[in-house]
């Protein structure tokens, strides 16, 4: 409160009690009306300090007792709180000491060496989809994951930078060459049933069926089906395709079937006459050296018979000769030396088959033993012994690695990559 308020709250009665004495009667009421104004601010004042007396005692008692009495609220500090470490477990990779190791953990495609490492390459049977995976079957890595529905084979180039594939869908099949370098595809024409590689990896060659002359050829072309050229015309329905290794001809037989007489021809790459290497054998397959210098030859001992039987013939298709080991051309690979072959011998086989049919078309699935045969002495060593082998195997599509170590086959039981370490 400061000094004028004080002098105007001081003053009020003094004056309000001359002013009565000097003023005239009619306004001693409004003089007496004054001086009760005057009471009722010095009342006020009264109250006013009064209360402001007690609200600072009050603030002084509560500021003594929170100082003397009051416990200190616990502070509890802040912990900068850290994501928990994200722990990738460690797979340790297998290594496999078995005689015979599992490479893949699926059904196959295809499976091929990737030239300068340790590792294949292969199509998912089930996906279509590419992989690689080393030869212990670790460091699994995906090259293409597209899924590929109904494809059923695939050619690999002999350089593997293109591929040609083969879908069958509702009794139609289509082949599409593929180039890995480029990324591109192209779908072959319609009425193509059967293709093989030029050595050299540049052309291929198909036979063609003409539904308005009824007539079928065998041709060669650019991958994606252009620049193409006749070479031979064709008898039979289902042929093979081979290219003989090192040379200008490209050989083809009639399908493999007990029943029928199977004829081996020869054409040169740029047409020309046809030269007839074997014929008098039934159901009968072959399977060049990388030479060019010999041939497996696996047929059934007769028509119609019940037995397979494996020989050998040269590059003419002479010097046939029995190698004495019941198997299928398609159950061995050559070795770099174009003399040794390395083969699975087939056990179990029925004994009412009609072979190579009834193998053919998958109606029984076979146990075998492994091989090692020297072709020009007959010599033959088990690569594993018989009691090392403890479960079944049915191999196909056999291939050796790049030092002649580990031998690679497709087991059609239940269609994995394995491996056999020589």
């Amino acid at each position: 409160m400061n000094l004028s308020t004080i002098i105007t709250y001081t003053s009020v009665p003094l004056i309000v009690e001359k002013i009565s004495f000097s003023i005239p009667h009619r306004y001693k009421k409004i003089g007496a009306k004054l001086r009760i104004l005057s009471i009722f601010m010095s009342t006020s004042k009264k109250i006013f300090l009064i209360s402001l007396t007690l609200f600072c005692v009050a603030l002084l008692f509560f500021g003594i007792y929170n100082f003397a009495f009051k416990k200190p609220t616990a502070v509890t500090p802040v912990v900068e709180q850290k994501a928990p470490a994200v722990v990738t477990p460690q797979v340790v990779p297998k290594v496999s000491t078995d005689p015979i190791a599992t490479i893949s953990d699926e059904a196959v495609l295809a499976p091929t060496l990737v030239s300068g490492t340790n590792a294949v390459k292969y199509y998912s049977r089930n996906s279509g989809r590419v992989y690689q995976i080393d030869f212990d079957g670790n460091s699994k890595r995906t090259l293409s994951d597209k899924e590929l529905i109904g494809l059923s084979a695939v050619l690999w180039s002999p350089d593997k930078n293109k591929v040609i594939t083969k879908f069958v869908s509702a009794g139609t099949t289509k082949f599409y060459a593929y180039d890995y370098t480029s990324l591109q595809s192209t779908q072959l024409k319609n009425n193509v049933d059967e293709i093989a590689w030029q050595n050299t990896g540049n052309r291929i060659f198909y036979k063609y069926y003409d539904a308005a002359t009824k007539k079928r050829t065998l041709n060669i072309s650019d991958p994606d089906g252009t620049n193409w050229t006749k070479l031979a015309d064709i008898d039979f329905r289902n042929i093979s395709i081979a290219q003989i290794p090192q040379s200008g001809l490209v050989s083809f037989w009639n399908k493999p079937d007990a029943f029928f007489e199977t004829t081996l021809k020869s054409v040169p790459l740029i047409g020309g006459e046809e030269k007839v290497l074997l014929k008098g054998v039934f159901g009968a397959d072959y399977l060049w050296n990388a030479n060019g210098t010999a041939a497996l030859v696996s047929h059934s001992d007769a028509k119609g018979g019940t037995k397979i039987q494996l020989s050998l013939i040269n590059s003419n298709g002479g010097e046939f000769r029995d190698l004495n080991l019941p198997s299928f051309a398609s159950k061995c690979a050559w070795a770099k030396d174009n003399r040794t072959i390395y083969c699975a011998m087939p056990g179990e086989v029925p004994a009412s088959a009609i072979l190579p049919n009834d193998y053919d078309q998958e109606k029984f699935h076979t146990a075998d033993t492994f091989w090692k045969i020297d072709t020009t002495t007959g010599e033959k060593n088990r690569i594993i012994d018989l009691n090392k082998i403890t479960n079944k195997y049915d191999a196909t599509d056999l291939f050796l690695n790049a030092d002649e170590s580990i031998l690679f086959f497709t087991n059609r039981t239940d269609g994995k990559l394995y491996r056999i370490t020589l």
